[in-house]
């Protein structure tokens, strides 16, 4: 497991989080720690019809026709206390780029389902389950590090975004 690229943290970045909720789609902007921590506690309260897909703005790195070359999912349970991530981008020196999950040998709630994708009922794997804290900690290293895989979490390849 890699934990994925080191890399320095750079200020001036900001994540968007995009949220599907039954009101309707909302998105999010987070330009420092305290941002990204309203924008977790939001969606963490708000009730989502797809999972929430976070990306970082004026990026370097993105595809022809704008689309972003990088991207991070969160599913969380707040009253478990666990979430996971899965992770799409540059993979640091060990991967080239490619699809992740988080991944954690402790036992989160491996009965929890945490939803990759709802509309496929796509759930990721127990394994895959990490505290809050930590997932919070992650969206923060991921904002900063300008889309980057953070490292705080470890990774796994993983064949589906």
């Amino acid at each position: 497991m890699s934990a994925g690229p080191t890399s320095a943290h750079i200020t001036g970045y900001c994540a968007e989080f995009r949220l599907a909720t039954e009101d309707g789609e909302r998105i999010l902007l987070a330009c420092d720690p305290d941002g990204v921590a309203a924008a977790i506690a939001t969606l963490l309260s708000a009730t989502l019809v797809q999972v929430p897909t976070v990306l970082v703005r004026d990026r370097p790195g993105y595809e022809p026709g704008g689309r972003p070359d990088h991207g991070l999912k969160i599913a969380a349970d707040r009253g478990m206390e666990i979430g996971a991530l899965a992770y799409y981008g540059p993979g640091g020196e060990d991967y080239g780029p490619g699809a992740w999950v988080s991944y954690s040998e402790a036992e989160y709630h491996p009965e929890v389902k945490l939803y990759r994708d709802m509309e496929s009922a796509s759930v990721f794997p127990s394994d895959a389950h990490i505290a809050l804290s930590t997932l919070a900690r992650a969206v923060e290293d991921f904002r900063s590090t300008g889309g980057l895989r953070p490292t705080i979490v470890a990774w796994r390849p993983s064949t589906v975004w």
